[in-house]
């Protein structure tokens, strides 16, 4: 009896340690822990993390200061407009042919046109025939704008080159009658002396100047052609259109007075004293 109970005793004691070992090993069979480590370690204090090595590109990256967006990209192959120096024609007009571009170019500037902008619009035509060039369209905005500008040479050159591009195009009647109104205006002006030959030459050369908005290079040869032939009242006109471009206003307000001296009933005499009357409004003389 005593036996039995001793054996009772000791079988209850060793179930009794044996029991929460099985608990235990029920829970984490694997005996690993539920919380998966991090992939870095966790920063201490005083120590930054390391962060992970940049890769070093390949040869299929795109270069350095390549954009990723088509759009933002800036096209460093355009160049500007180049002229002979000594003929002040346009013997490299180079640029990447874009004829869409030409064509917003075209757009905007007949937007300019009707708003009177005319400078502004010169810009566009002129942009245009850089993307595109021989554009009929562009050529056709390019002799209107001059006209109304006052440049009757270049002006009558492009309406007939124009009607080079398309005799029978949309705008072929209208710059017909362009031809025929500037005929006698662009037509050259005999000359006797050789000064009045190297004027003519400058006047042609700096109404070039003026078609480009290339204020100060009209100056130099309007200058030149007063100092050679000072009676010429066109001259003074051309001057103040490009004193006035420089925003060298009373100057230009002298040579329009000069012009209107010389020839107060000149086809110019209108535009004379309207500009005389604008600059006073600015400069309040």
């Amino acid at each position: 009896m005593i036996r039995r109970s001793v054996f009772l005793l000791g079988f209850g004691f060793a179930l009794a340690v044996l029991l929460p070992q099985s608990a235990s090993g029920q829970d984490n069979k694997d005996n690993q822990p539920h919380i998966q480590p991090r992939e870095t370690p966790t920063p201490r204090p005083g120590r930054p993390a390391q962060a992970k090595p940049t890769p070093l590109p390949s040869d299929d990256d795109e270069g350095p200061g390549e954009s990723s967006s088509q759009d933002s990209q800036i096209d460093l192959n355009l160049r500007p407009l180049v002229r002979n120096k000594e003929t002040l024609d346009e013997t490299v007009i180079q640029g990447p042919f874009d004829p869409h571009r030409a064509a917003k170019d075209i757009e905007v500037g007949n937007y300019y046109l009707k708003l009177k902008n005319y400078r502004a619009a010169l810009d566009r035509f002129h942009d245009a025939l850089l993307y595109k060039p021989g554009d009929a369209e562009a050529i056709y905005g390019l002799a209107v704008t001059q006209e109304k500008l006052d440049l009757p040479t270049q002006a009558y050159k492009n309406y007939r080159k124009y009607l080079q591009i398309l005799p029978n195009g949309p705008t072929s009647r209208d710059a017909q009658e362009g031809v025929k109104r500037l005929a006698p205006q662009a037509s050259t002006v005999a000359v006797e002396s050789d000064d009045a030959k190297e004027a003519a030459r400058n006047i042609a050369a700096g109404e070039v100047c003026l078609s480009d908005n290339r204020y100060d290079d009209a100056r130099q040869q309007f200058e030149q052609a007063a100092r050679l032939t000072p009676e010429n009242p066109l001259i003074y006109f051309r001057l103040g259109q490009s004193l006035r471009g420089m925003e060298r206003l009373d100057p230009a307000r002298q040579n329009f007075q000069k012009y209107l001296q010389l020839q107060p009933d000149g086809p110019y005499a209108g535009d004379a004293r309207k500009a005389i009357t604008d600059i006073g409004y600015i400069i309040g003389k």
